[in-house]
């Protein structure tokens, strides 16, 4: 079956959860080996604290530019996409921070809400607890709507970063609001297909997680230090692997959200931004 260019489909409209997702999946399995062995040495990296974790979000960001450029037909090579991430390293730990703090503090201010409103409610329902437990449900529903819509306004973070030369961390949070103006119920879904997808990942990386406990534990006993020290070697060992091999996925998803966005909002044939 032939590939299906994205960048010369003709298509208007905003792309199909399908088509995002399909693409994606094609991008990944094109690349894998090249993107699954810079997705393994930034999740090595994350073993170091701030340079590697500024080091790891630099070469997340560079996969999403490298999928980038498959998607709109003009890709690069890894050393030509690396020297215009690699400027900007701090840019994108800083952008993760923000963002980070942008959940912690919907979180908090979402947890003092339904702390507040169950309170309120003890207080004028008494112990009428079907009452209760029912307004405390709506209030959970609606937190996940409005925390679920958050994340999808700031999916694409990274992306202006790498390939928009003209941003930092703040411009860069904002540009993934602007962009996801619109579109928010399409991206949910796309994150939520996607998730599915890794789900079997997830499943295998945890099963073999507790077949190496049983074994280790068979072997040592649960009580040796040598078991304990061993378990967390080889799980922090099946997590970099695992995740390596699910990031690429994402950065793909999050680069053909990105190209389906400014294709349509600011027009198709779009040429990257000099620094």
């Amino acid at each position: 079956m032939p590939k299906k260019n994205l960048s010369s489909s003709g298509q208007t409209g905003p792309l199909s959860v399908g088509n995002v997702v399909s693409a994606s999946l094609r991008i990944y399995r094109d690349h894998f080996k090249s993107y699954f062995g810079l997705a393994l040495v930034a999740y090595l990296w994350l073993l170091v604290p701030i340079y590697g974790w500024a080091k790891y979000s630099a070469i997340a960001a560079l996969i999403s530019r490298l999928a980038f450029g498959e998607v709109r037909e003009k890709p690069e090579t890894v050393s030509d996409a690396r020297r215009e991430v690699n400027p900007r390293m701090w840019s994108f730990l800083w952008a993760g921070i923000l963002t980070f703090l942008i959940f912690l503090g919907v979180s908090l201010v979402g947890g003092l809400a339904m702390g507040i409103l169950a309170g309120g409610a003890a207080a004028i329902f008494g112990q009428n607890y079907v009452i209760i437990g029912a307004l405390v449900v709506v209030a959970v529903i609606a937190f996940l709507i409005i925390y679920i819509r958050i994340i999808s306004r700031l999916l694409i973070v990274e992306l202006p970063l790498a390939i928009e030369g003209d941003l930092y961390a703040g411009g860069a949070i904002g540009r993934s609001w602007q962009l996801t103006k619109g579109s928010v119920g399409r991206i949910q879904w796309i994150v939520v297909v996607a998730f599915l997808i890794s789900v079997p990942v997830y499943i295998v990386s945890n099963v073999l997680t507790v077949i190496i406990q049983n074994v280790l534990t068979k072997i040592l006993g649960s009580e040796s230090s040598l078991f304990f020290l061993l378990y967390i070697m080889l799980l922090v060992v099946v997590s970099i692997v695992f995740g390596a091999i699910v990031i690429p996925f994402w950065q793909a998803i999050k680069a053909v959200i990105y190209y389906d966005l400014r294709s349509r909002k600011e027009g198709l044939g779009l040429q990257m931004r000099d620094r």
